[in-house]
């Protein structure tokens, strides 16, 4: 599963680039993906959960094949949900099946999610009603949509094999992502021959950002590196599924062994790729729920499996050593470049002083504004502010302040507020709550959850400055790890 999932992934994205240079070949080459992708759904629903997983774990924004509306991840979504609805009808031609049978997985999702699914309805309604634009409120509320996909998920994943295959594909995406960010810095850095189209199939395929000139490469960051950020928990501190093979009495042992001390070489390359993209995405808000993620992954193991300190700081070692050899690394193969260097430093100052940080506190009252006028149910999608920014590429001379108006904005939580209001905010963080005590119970014997755990608390942390619970990869998380959660507590270990 690993390296055949490496391999596709690798095809995934010369394929990519080249429809990037061929457009015409965009349209044929999503209705193949939908077709095939729906063929192999309806054969085997779990098959194309995990074609749909792929896809997010490497796809950032979902956009390495697009033709007009249409996305690669749009097409992936509908192929696996329309698929889920048709094996659920068909439940009733089987002979002894009764008619309760179909669609039963509904039944057993909590209140939490029905309600959060009709908050995001009414608000889409909502937006509309007051005139905040279609477009705005299609592509402000289309993140939210990805929620819709939990049950034909849940349906598809039910052992704890299947969950180790899902792990398997995180992993081979994570080493992807390294390598994509190594190949674009490196070929940023030194200007190699095709590097104008690089860049512009990473901005224009919404892969990421480029920051710095041709050879002088500061900053590669990808939406995708969150899923190293997240993953770096889940294959550090869970038994690792990339251990191949992995015997059926290793993992179901009652004991609280983290999986650092029995990975294997596989494993150790996936945390190492991890940490290098996190490294290389210079985002402080990675980096905070980074250290959140590992404050409370401590804490659980101190004082709640009271797995000694000693061993925590043994892994603790180890962690900062590759760090700090990545980091080495990065600065010998841009040869003392300064366009590196002051962004790493950037990174550490003030962010008022910084221009995207100053920018985003500029932000902050006026938002804050907005959500008091409204703050019970919010203006519902595609709501916009405007303020001003100071931006150096946002400044012109005819618009001296760089304001900006946007239906987008980088604190998460309060994004959510402006649109569905607290009531919707609160509806929807009882719905992360309960994922939560799913994967709290029995902690201390199922190491596994508390890697996922972990990966949880950064995510939420994290959303606080850069907004990834309104996207389909936060979100896809969350669906991640409430199957996950379902698994391993429905299997006894």
């Amino acid at each position: 599963m690993f390296r055949k999932t490496l391999i596709i992934m690798l095809a995934a994205e010369a394929i990519s680039l080249l429809s990037f240079g061929f457009n015409f070949l965009s349209l044929p080459l999503l209705i193949l993906v939908f077709a095939a992708a729906l063929v192999i759904s309806l054969k085997r629903l779990e098959w194309g959960v995990y074609i749909l997983f792929g896809e997010l774990f490497f796809g950032s924004r979902g956009h390495l094949l697009e033709y007009g509306f249409l996305s690669l991840r749009l097409v992936i979504f509908a192929a696996v949900f329309l698929a889920w609805v048709i094996k659920e009808i068909e439940k009733s031609k089987i002979k002894n099946q009764n008619d309760n049978s179909k669609f039963k997985i509904l039944g057993q999702l909590s209140w939490s999610y029905w309600a959060l699914l009709l908050i995001i309805i009414l608000n889409v309604l909502q937006g509309y009603l007051k005139k905040n634009g279609l477009s705005n409120v299609f592509f402000d509320a289309n993140g939210y949509l990805y929620l819709a996909v939990l049950p034909a998920v849940l349906a598809g994943i039910k052992t704890r094999g299947q969950v180790s295959n899902l792990f398997q594909i995180l992993g081979a995406a994570i080493i992807v992502i390294a390598l994509k960010t190594l190949t674009l810095f490196i070929w940023f850095t030194y200007g190699i021959t095709g590097v104008a189209t690089l860049y512009h199939w990473v901005i224009r395929q919404d892969i990421g950002e480029i920051t710095g000139n041709v050879g002088s490469a500061s900053r590669i960051f990808m939406q995708s590196q969150f899923w190293a950020l997240v993953g770096f928990f889940i294959f550090l501190f869970s038994p690792s599924p990339l251990s191949s093979p992995v015997k059926e009495e290793e993992i179901k042992k009652e004991l609280p062994l983290p999986s650092w001390e029995r990975v294997g070489a596989r494993g150790w390359f996936a945390v190492a790729s991890a940490i290098f993209s996190v490294i290389m995405s210079l985002s402080r808000s990675f980096w905070l729920g980074g250290v959140a993620g590992a404050i409370f992954f401590a804490g659980i193991w101190l004082f709640h499996v009271k797995g000694g300190l000693g061993r925590l700081g043994k892994l603790g070692g180890v962690i900062l050593l590759i760090a700090a050899v990545e980091i080495g690394g990065i600065y010998l193969l841009s040869l003392g470049s300064r366009g590196i260097s002051e962004s790493v430093s950037s990174r550490g100052i003030n962010p008022a002083s910084e221009a995207a940080g100053g920018a985003r506190l500029l932000l902050l009252p006026i938002l804050l504004d907005r959500i008091i006028e409204a703050p019970a149910v919010g203006y519902g999608f595609g709501k916009t502010v405007s303020y001003d920014s100071f931006l150096p590429d946002r400044v012109k001379p005819e618009n001296p302040a760089g304001t900006i108006t946007s239906y987008a904005f980088e604190w998460g939580y309060l994004d959510t507020a402006l649109k569905v209001g607290f009531l919707g905010l609160l509806v929807y963080l009882i719905f992360i709550a309960r994922i939560f005590r799913i994967g709290i119970q029995n902690v201390k014997f199922k190491m596994q959850n508390l890697g996922i755990l972990s990966g949880l608390v950064a995510l939420t942390v994290l959303n606080v400055t850069t907004p990834y619970l309104n996207h389909p990869l936060g979100i896809g998380y969350l669906i991640l790890a409430l199957a996950s959660f379902e698994v391993f507590n429905s299997e006894s270990l």
